[in-house]
């Protein structure tokens, strides 16, 4: 009986021994920098085995010279040899019967004949012992359900982006983006080559994935565009996907099939199947972040109508405006809702019909009264706001201080309380803030313009109606 997707890469993203076959104790060494990823830049609390046959410790653990040598089960075998060596190392894991591999090693299928000839041979044995593997020619993986970080050069937020990513740099520079911005993730994986598994495979994975909620991909190019679509309509089911696809341009075709010997086949054809199984295709690969960053955190709006509420004119105006761009549309109030939110407001406010300009309201608590009013309506299917501002310091009236505070718990409570995605925009420092920690309990994303989101709403708004059709 053949094995489930969940059976075969278990071993992979949820490894209890990890063995780094060709470990070392150079500086500088793919074996040296995976290892102190491992010790020193993860969370991982399961074994680690070092093999390289000239060291007897590496970073101070016991090094063994063949993995058939350790004494212990191997869920992943980790492989940063020289290309030359690897099919013979793979072999030795087969014997050692490993779950899984990553191989980080280049020098395949994207050099030229030779070398594809070598990821022939890795392939088949793939195949014929039923141990996958990630790559070759990649960066490595992170996965948070065991902490494990095989790539990155600092520890790793968690969180609930998958991203699956056919370059290994640009990869890199794009997660590194998002954890400047506080994004986290739940996997991510330098594909490579795709030699064994490719994205169709991650994505079957992820589907059922427990700590995933958005899946993010960079292509370059699907072995079997069919079955990249079958998967990724399993998966767009039950969570979202979004992707960054190269090879829009006969130039970026032929660079994608010199980088990872990717075939990108018709870009309008695949861009079209994507939107059909409920894909959406981005034009900026950090917006794509920005997008998850909202999909991840934030429940799906039933449509495309939008609140927009601010403690200044000028954003109520560009948002309107963004909204309006974006496909999303910002229906005017009824009158009853007006008055209710004048209560909260002075006589000279500007009249709150949507977009709701707060500049004239009366405190900290007026400003959320008012946005949880907007909330509540059935016309209003999500809400783009400015948080609430003030200061925290000595001089402050207690009162005032637990006003703030409990203007923040309103507002950060809507999405649970009312099941409406809620989108902010500040400025980069309001982060630093106890308002923002405060806003955080209830995962309200932070952007730092009113376009990024409107773009990132309408992605809500693209998934809430993708995820409507789909329900019986």
């Amino acid at each position: 009986m053949s094995k489930s997707i969940k059976e075969r890469l278990d071993p992979i993203f949820k490894p209890q021994s990890v063995a780094v076959i060709g470990a070392s104790n150079t500086p500088g060494k793919w074996g040296y920098d995976t290892m102190l990823c491992i010790l020193r830049r993860s969370l991982f609390r399961g074994t680690v085995y070092p093999v390289n046959p000239r060291e007897e410790n590496v970073l101070g653990i016991k090094a063994y010279k063949s993995v058939t040598e350790i004494p212990g089960p191997v869920d992943l075998a980790v492989i940063v040899v020289n290309s030359n060596f690897v099919v013979d190392v793979f072999r030795q894991c087969i014997e050692k019967k490993v779950g899984g591999a990553v191989i980080i090693t280049a020098g395949f299928a994207e050099i030229g004949a030779e070398g594809a000839a070598l990821q022939r041979q890795l392939a088949e044995l793939s195949v014929q012992s039923d141990i996958p593997f990630v790559g070759p020619n990649c960066m490595g993986i992170w996965t948070s359900a065991v902490g494990l970080n095989l790539c990155f050069a600092k520890m790793v937020r968690p969180g609930p982006i998958a991203f699956i990513s056919q370059s290994g740099t640009m990869g890199d520079y794009l997660f590194d983006m998002s954890q400047a911005k506080k994004y986290g993730f739940a996997k991510f994986i330098s594909s490579g080559n795709q030699a064994s598994l490719d994205v169709s495979d991650y994505l079957e994975y992820m589907a059922d994935d427990e700590d995933t909620r958005v899946v993010v991909l960079y292509l370059e190019g699907v072995k079997d565009g069919r079955r990249f679509l079958e998967a990724a309509k399993k998966v767009t089911k039950k969570k979202p996907v979004l992707v960054y696809k190269i090879g829009q341009t006969e130039e970026g075709a032929r660079a994608a099939s010199t980088h990872t010997a990717s075939l990108t086949g018709s870009s309008d054809l695949f861009m079209a199947a994507c939107r059909q199984a409920g894909v959406l295709v981005c034009d900026n690969m950090l917006d794509m972040f920005d997008y998850a960053e909202a999909l991840g955190h934030q429940p799906l709006p039933k449509g495309n109508r939008i609140g927009v509420a601010s403690g200044g004119g000028g954003f109520c105006v560009v948002s309107a405006e963004a909204c309006s761009k974006a496909g999303l549309k910002v229906p005017i109030l009824e009158e009853e809702t007006q008055k209710q939110m004048m209560e909260h407001l002075f006589d000279f406010s500007p009249k709150p019909s949507n977009p709701v300009d707060l500049i004239a309201r009366k405190g900290h608590l007026a400003y959320a009264r008012v946005i949880d009013i907007l909330a509540q309506q059935d016309d209003i299917d999500g809400l783009i706001i400015m948080p609430p501002y003030g200061q925290f310091n000595r001089k402050l009236p207690p009162r005032d201080m637990k006003d703030l505070v409990d203007c923040c718990s309103i507002i950060s409570d809507i999405p649970k309380k009312y099941g409406k995605p809620v989108l902010a925009f500040a400025m980069r420092s309001y982060s630093e803030t106890a308002m923002y920690e405060i806003l955080k309990r209830g995962n309200i994303p932070f952007f730092e313009s009113p376009e990024t989101c409107a773009n990132a709403m309408a992605a809500l708004a693209f998934f809430g109606k993708h995820q409507g059709e789909k329900r019986p």
